[in-house]
């Protein structure tokens, strides 16, 4: 199913922020390697998200921002891992923005105020525990701009989403990553843990062209 851009989509989801240290970037975030010895600096992110309205249907997603660095002259982010469990998302992502999806298995339970969420199937090798808290605030991208660079086959994009919503500060319980498959937080505490629910967000155009020119 083809989805051309720009893309409307709701639902929740939990960002956690971070500062990341040079080592860590370097080593553990899935960055090409001609990105590693770049300077990144500021917030990453890891997000957690349940979309139950997008332009190709239902579908849950995990992803890791290393910071920011700077490139053509303006400090961009980027995304260096991701999962959904949605074909269609995996291939439209990749397409309209140069966004390198992989798919995995999701689950996602609620017990009382937690919530769990799994990555990977029977042995997931990515699981949360997190919970939110009862007072409400609203969230909107000019307080967190994300203005994402990604390449991919050959061709680069860039892209600033946009998205507002209703947040909850939130306490994680529990966190395991296998750095095999996704950067390894265990050891590594968040400075903020933002629950956002509901949050409509817009994806629009990239601006695209080619790495090497042509």
């Amino acid at each position: 199913m083809e989805a051309l851009a720009p893309w409307t989509l709701t639902g929740r989801g939990f960002i956690l922020l971070y500062r990341f240290p040079d080592e860590f970037v370097r080593e553990s975030s899935f960055l090409p390697d001609k990105w590693k010895e770049m300077r990144w600096s500021g917030r990453g992110y890891v997000m957690l998200v349940d979309y139950q309205d997008s332009p190709v249907g239902p579908y849950h997603e995990l992803l890791f921002i290393p910071g920011k660095t700077r490139i053509g002259g303006e400090r961009l982010n980027t995304i260096s891992k991701i999962y959904v469990d949605s074909l269609d998302s995996m291939n439209n992502g990749r397409n309209n923005w140069g966004i390198p999806k992989e798919l995995a298995d999701f689950s996602w339970h609620e017990e009382g105020r937690e919530h769990t969420i799994r990555v990977g199937g029977y042995d997931p090798f990515f699981e949360i525990t997190i919970e939110p808290g009862s007072i409400h605030f609203p969230v909107h991208t000019r307080f967190m701009p994300i203005h994402l660079y990604q390449e991919l086959d050959n061709r680069k994009f860039q892209v600033s989403p946009e998205g507002k919503g209703s947040g909850h500060f939130s306490i994680i319980k529990e966190l395991k990553a296998d750095p095999q498959f996704f950067p390894d937080l265990d050891l590594l505490e968040p400075s903020i843990v933002i629950y956002i629910n509901p949050f409509t967000m817009t994806f629009p155009v990239a601006k695209t062209g080619f790495i090497n020119g042509d």
